[in-house]
């Protein structure tokens, strides 16, 4: 049988094909040589590659496939060329393989068939990819092509097989080549390794951000897009508006998008912190609130107290009683109870004080503050050491008056003011409450303007070093409180207590129940030269110039007011310093007619007059009474040698006892007998030289 002459087509899947047929045209079962039927199962999965039935006990490449038994001694070891199930023969030498020489009948017999199954070496059961056998997909569709006649001499019809006229006849075996010696497997040499790629770096925010929108502007394939799909090498650059909204639009929207929800965030917490803020701040506000509260409660607590506690102090417990009864929550305040049980009960203790008459007033020039200079004086220094103090013997006459139960008082203290039924003040007495053993007392200073021959020895018009050691003028210091204006022997401007109220304002700070219901002294001034120390009469225009007299009168009404607000009872002395007793009617008329004109206008309307040089009046019902009357005066204080009040309907008349040099040192009963103070411990007579003249 010629080569092309084969054209057998194995079904073994065919329901129709019967190999037992096939190999027996007795119909007899098929057998091998030995008599053993063959297992068409094994050869089906010989010729298959199923790995799964075959010997695994091969490691090399070299026992995958054994195809001696099969008569295919001359195949190739080197079967790199198979592909797909094809069997490629390309590499086999001339006549290592010949379709002729094959002996099918050999090749299929069950001894065969049974050899190349037992040979595990046949077909290893090492790498099944080294095994590529035409036996799959393909090899059917091959056969499904093959013309069915092969195996039949005509059509089925009816599907029944048709009789075979001829066995089919078995092709005479060939003697067998001798096999070709086994060529030498070459091992198989290792894979070259190839070099470890670099480890890569994990991209971070900025590798990002730069592949997204920086790469694609420098990639040229990215930024071209093609013409023509179909051809790729045609392509046209992207417009700018293209690159502009695949490249740049989705960032700036994802910005703007993150910008609003920043901005929402941001705003979200700067409103909560604003708000916290601003609860904080009422929360703060609440409590500054409460606390200013508690404290201007505690201090207006404080303030009532303190200011019960003077009024007290004063021997004004009523006063007292009612301060603390102003505080709205009294009766919850054990404090403030207990300090109004206080002043009840002191106050059931006061003794009424019946004979105002007797009430001392103890009057004093402006005090000496440097005696040396004083009592050395080549003109006037007798003068000044027979009719004036000195600051210190100021203070030691304080001190035992104070000592002695004496208290001071005002004429408002003991003097009550009424209405008449025409419309006149009427006045009248009113009774002083003081502690027991306690004495009212009265002061008064006069000459309160500061004559210029005690100050201005050259007569300039300034204070200065040669004058006689006098405070020339009243000031107010820095804290607010009065003090007399010095000029020293070295021409140093001091300012300090160097005059009567300076002093008196100290030691009632000292001692506050030195004063009455907060009474002070009589200041009594004359008007020509103006008054405490401030030269505010028309006068000094001419000479000194109208600047000079308004900054004057501006200086005299600033300490006038301060004195007011002090408790002082300012008084007239006199205009030009004259004895009334001497004047008549007109000449009182005139000089209190200067005064309405050049004073009041500073001093304002006062009801107060103090007699100059021991004058007084002959009578309180003639023509000058009524003269000083028409001016407003309605207390009217004279010299003598015994205290004396009286108070009628329509006015009041008292007697001052002047403290001087020569009262001390030559009438010191005046003071002794009343108890007021010993001037045998008050006179300074080394600073007197050793003795005070006395008048003839």
């Amino acid at each position: 049988m010629a080569k092309d002459d084969f054209d057998m087509d194995f079904h073994f899947d065919d329901d129709d094909f019967d190999p037992k047929a096939f190999l027996d045209d007795d119909d007899t079962t098929a057998a091998g040589e030995d008599g053993e039927d063959i297992d068409f199962n094994e050869l089906d999965n010989l010729l298959s590659g199923d790995g799964d039935d075959l010997p695994q006990d091969s490691d090399s490449p070299e026992d995958d496939l054994d195809l001696s038994g099969l008569g295919l001694d001359d195949v190739p070891e080197d079967t790199d060329g198979l592909e797909d199930g094809d069997l490629d023969l390309d590499g086999l030498e001339d006549g290592d393989l010949n379709l002729d020489d094959l002996d099918f009948d050999e090749i299929l017999s069950p001894k065969a068939v049974r050899k190349n199954v037992q040979q595990p070496s046949s077909f290893g059961a090492g790498d099944s990819d080294d095994l590529d056998f035409p036996m799959g997909d393909e090899p059917e569709a091959t056969m499904q092509e093959e013309d069915p006649t092969a195996f039949r001499d005509g059509p089925v019809e009816g599907g029944e097989e048709p009789e075979q006229e001829e066995p089919v006849r078995r092709r005479e075996r060939k003697p067998a080549k001798p096999a070709r010696e086994r060529r030498e497997h070459k091992p198989r040499q290792p894979k070259e390794s190839t070099p470890r790629e670099p480890k890569q770096v994990k991209p971070n925010i900025f590798t990002k951000l730069y592949d997204l929108y920086i790469a694609p502007l420098s990639n040229k394939e990215m930024l071209e897009a093609p013409v023509d799909p179909n051809n790729p090498r045609r392509r046209r650059k992207k417009t700018k508006e293209q690159i502009f909204k695949e490249v740049y639009l989705p960032p700036i929207l994802a910005c703007l998008c993150l910008v609003l929800i920043l901005s929402f965030v941001i705003g979200a917490i700067s409103n909560a912190i604003d708000q916290k803020r601003l609860n904080d701040k009422i929360k703060q506000s609440e409590l500054d609130a409460s606390v200013s509260a508690a404290a201007e409660a505690e201090a207006e607590l404080q303030r009532i107290l303190t200011e019960a506690e003077n009024l007290a102090a004063n021997y004004d417990y009523q006063g007292a009683i009612d301060k603390l009864d102003s505080y709205p929550d009294i009766a919850n305040n054990s404090e403030l109870l207990a300090k109004r049980a206080e002043y009840v009960n002191t106050q059931s203790t006061m003794v009424e004080y019946k004979d105002y008459s007797q009430i001392p007033n103890l009057s004093f020039h402006v005090l000496i503050a440097d005696p040396s200079r004083a009592f050395s004086d080549p003109d006037l220094g007798g003068k000044y050491n027979q009719n004036f103090v000195t600051t210190d013997e100021f203070s030691k006459i304080l001190q035992q008056l104070y000592d002695n139960g004496y208290v001071l008082v005002d004429f408002d203290d003991f003097v009550n003011v009424g209405q008449t039924v025409a419309g006149t003040d009427q006045y009248e007495s009113k009774s002083i409450y003081l502690p027991q053993g306690k004495k009212p007392l009265m002061l008064t200073e006069t000459m309160v303007n500061y004559f210029e021959y005690m100050v201005d020895s050259n007569k300039d018009g300034a204070p200065d070093a040669g004058g006689a050691g006098f405070a020339h003028k009243l000031v107010i210091d820095a804290n607010g409180d009065i003090k007399a204006e010095y000029v020293d022997s070295s021409s140093n401007t001091l300012t300090g207590n160097y005059d009567f109220v300076p002093i008196l304002e100290d030691f009632i700070r000292q001692h506050p129940d030195f004063s009455y219901r907060g009474a002070r002294a009589i200041l009594a001034v004359t008007g020509s030269q103006g008054i405490f120390g401030y030269r505010c009469n028309t006068s000094y225009v001419s000479t000194k110039g109208n600047d000079y007299y308004e900054q004057e009168k501006a200086g005299a009404i600033a300490i006038v007011e301060a004195l007011k607000a002090k408790g002082y009872r300012l008084a007239c002395f006199t205009y030009d310093n004259g004895n009334y007793r001497n004047k008549n009617t007109a000449e009182i008329t005139a000089d209190l007619q200067s005064w309405t004109q050049q004073i009041t206008p500073i001093i304002g309307k006062i009801d107060t007059f103090v007699f100059a040089q021991a004058g007084n009046l002959s009578d309180y019902t003639g023509s000058s009474f009524k003269a000083m009357y028409q001016t407003g005066f309605r207390y009217f204080i004279s010299n003598d040698k015994s205290p004396m009040t009286e108070i009628n309907n329509t006015y009041v008349r008292q007697n001052r006892l002047m403290v001087t040099g020569e009262t001390m040192a030559w009438y010191a009963d005046r003071f002794t007998d009343r108890s007021l103070f010993d001037p045998n411990m008050v006179l300074d007579m080394t600073a007197r030289g050793g003795s005070v003249p006395k008048a003839g």
